[in-house]
């Protein structure tokens, strides 16, 4: 060995090799941890119910029953642009307080009455926990009863918030 030359430790290219992995796995960690997720939130007492991770446009449908004319309703809802936006309404009786405002095709399919095509935002959606609307979101193939997680008459909102959804679990 030459003087003054520095005589290399076996294990520090090792060392030097699992710090840059530790790293990389905390900034991967990091920001995959947080991702858009289905939420419903009770609007006072703030209690949750977690539907799971939602990806540019996954959907989900809300079924209940109308608290007029006493006949099913369902919404199907698109997840785009970071929003919620109501795409299609199919209900039994189309009549009045189903608020159809103009937007989308409105058509005939057998029983149903449907309007397709409606690109609706509505951001956080608020609704009362029905006694009698049995309000039921369907997502990801799981039924979800809102009076099975919240108060009757409760006012709840569904919607999305970031979330912590760490890669080995609450994936739903």
């Amino acid at each position: 060995m030459k003087p003054g030359a520095v005589k290399a430790r076996p294990g520090l290219p090792l060392i030097c090799i699992l710090t840059l992995l530790v790293i990389a796995a905390a900034i991967l960690i990091g920001t995959a941890a947080y991702r858009p997720t289905l939420v419903v939130r009770d609007a006072e007492s703030g209690k949750e119910l977690v539907l799971g991770s939602i990806s540019e446009g996954d959907a989900f449908d809300l079924d209940f029953i109308h608290s007029v004319d006493i006949l099913p309703v369902q919404d199907h809802f698109v997840y785009k642009n970071k929003e919620l936006y109501l795409m299609q309404t199919k209900c039994l009786s189309f009549g009045a307080g189903l608020g159809y405002m103009g937007q989308g095709t409105l058509q005939e399919k057998g029983k149903w009455s449907e309007i397709d095509n409606m690109n609706r935002r509505v951001g956080a959606l608020p609704l009362r926990v029905g006694t009698i609307a049995d309000h039921t979101i369907v997502y990801k193939g799981r039924k979800y009863r809102l009076s099975d997680y919240f108060t009757p008459k409760s006012l709840v909102k569904v919607g999305v918030e970031r979330k912590r959804n760490f890669l080995w679990g609450n994936g739903k």
